[in-house]
């Protein structure tokens, strides 16, 4: 019975080793930025200006500062008119 119990407990953690790992491959080269902006450039049905509106925005979402500044000078330029 004591086997069992080692076999399980090692068991359950090679699955959740294997999970997570699993987890951080397919968020690094299928659900990144980068992947999701070089993936809509291979495709042969996007059109040049999706392919950039797409990589604009991810771009603000891996920068968020650049949102930000973004924002403040739209803020700024309707305070000047």
């Amino acid at each position: 019975m004591a086997v069992w119990v080692v076999l399980s407990i090692s068991g359950t953690l090679g699955l959740l080793l294997s999970l997570l790992v699993l987890s951080a491959w397919v968020e690094e080269r299928i659900l990144s930025p980068e992947a999701l902006v070089s993936a809509a450039m291979r495709s042969r049905r996007a059109t040049p200006e999706q392919a950039e509106a797409l990589a604009a925005q991810q771009l603000d979402q891996v920068m968020p500062e650049r949102v930000l500044a973004r924002r403040l000078e739209a803020v700024q330029a309707v305070s000047r008119s």
